[in-house]
Order: C-alpha cells, then sequence, then structure tokens
C-alpha cells in the first residue's frame, strides 16, 4: 500500500447546485470544486491511497488509466498547495 491520502478535518464542505465550496477554518478560504473533483472530495472522507483512488474513478467514468493518473495527481497537488490534504 501507498502514501495515503485524506482530507484535513477543519475544511467544511456545502453543495451549491453545480459546485461544492469548501472552507478551510485554518486559512478562511473558500474553494470551488467542479462535480467530478467534489466526488474525489467525498472519496478523500476516509484515508485511500492513490493506486486505491484511481482505480475506483476508472471503475466509475469513462476515462484512461493515464488520463486519470495525471488529472487527479495534480488535483492533489493542488489541495496539498491550498492546505486542504493529508499525507500520512
Amino acid at each position: 500500500m501507498g502514501q495515503l491520502f485524506h482530507r484535513k478535518g477543519d475544511v467544511f464542505a456545502a453543495p451549491m447546485e453545480e459546485t461544492t465550496l469548501l472552507l478551510s477554518a485554518e486559512t478562511g478560504r473558500y474553494h470551488g470544486l467542479n462535480p467530478v473533483a467534489a466526488h474525489i472530495w467525498d472519496l478523500l472522507a476516509d484515508p485511500i491511497d492513490e493506486a486505491g483512488l484511481l482505480a475506483r474513478l476508472v471503475a466509475e467514468f469513462e476515462v484512461s488509466p493515464e488520463d486519470c493518473r495525471r488529472e487527479v495527481g495534480a488535483f492533489l497537488t493542488e489541495l496539498r498547495a491550498r492546505s486542504l490534504l493529508i499525507d500520512d
């Protein structure tokens, strides 16, 4: 099993029409997620490694493993940069 990821506990999510808004209690900043990103956010509620996350998404969406790895990797990097993700 690889490195585990999960969302920080002090980030609050609220669905709003076609987007989900996140509020970081630590930074006081809002972040908007599209429906796919919001689904990934939901999957990050419990610790999961990148391989497990990719396997779930490839099974649920019509996406190649390569495209999924690239897009999810970029999204996880962005979550880390915004202090919304914990790496274990």
